[in-house]
């Protein structure tokens, strides 16, 4: 049984780039309990930005902050998942570049000599492969519990875009 009829796939596959540009890529939380100040340290970090907050405490920390200055913002140790999350936002522009293309010239993408709703499938399956990465290099080295939202809903996406038998 198909999950997507194969005359809804291209909607699905620009649905799906959008949807997944909306999503976060992973949610960090982080509250040390040896602290003698009751705090919690969230970082919810998007494709092109990121928000960091600290509940609970007076200190000031930095709200807001472009993944491309990532790399120069975090600990050496931190550096190799900050370069592929940069990697995977850049990786991420081409479904996102494609799904408007697609959305806006589907007569044209649909003429194209290769399936589009594929191809979008397999750009969405190598983003959440990238991002992984990315997620597993913060596991490594970030304290607190990290969540991979976007690598889980990228790969389902692509999964299901490969999968879907067109006619």
């Amino acid at each position: 049984m198909a999950w997507v009829d194969s005359e809804y796939a291209g909607e699905l596959a620009v649905v799906s780039a959008w949807l997944s540009a909306l999503l976060p890529w992973s949610l960090t939380v982080l509250s040390p309990s040896q602290s003698s100040e009751s705090f919690t340290f969230v970082i919810i970090r998007y494709t092109y930005f990121q928000f960091q907050f600290l509940l609970g405490s007076n200190l000031a920390v930095e709200s807001f902050l472009w993944i491309a200055d990532l790399p120069g913002f975090v600990t050496p140790q931190v550096r190799s998942a900050a370069w592929a999350a940069v990697a995977a936002a850049a990786l991420f522009a081409l479904p996102l570049g494609f799904s408007i293309a697609y959305y806006l010239a589907e007569e044209r993408v649909e003429g194209l000599p290769v399936d589009p709703v594929r191809v979008m499938g397999g750009l969405l399956a190598a983003t959440a492969v990238v991002y992984g990465v990315a997620t597993a290099l913060l596991w490594q080295h970030k304290a607190g519990l990290t969540l991979p939202v976007s690598p889980l809903f990228l790969a389902v996406f692509g999964v299901t875009l490969l999968r879907i038998e067109r006619t």
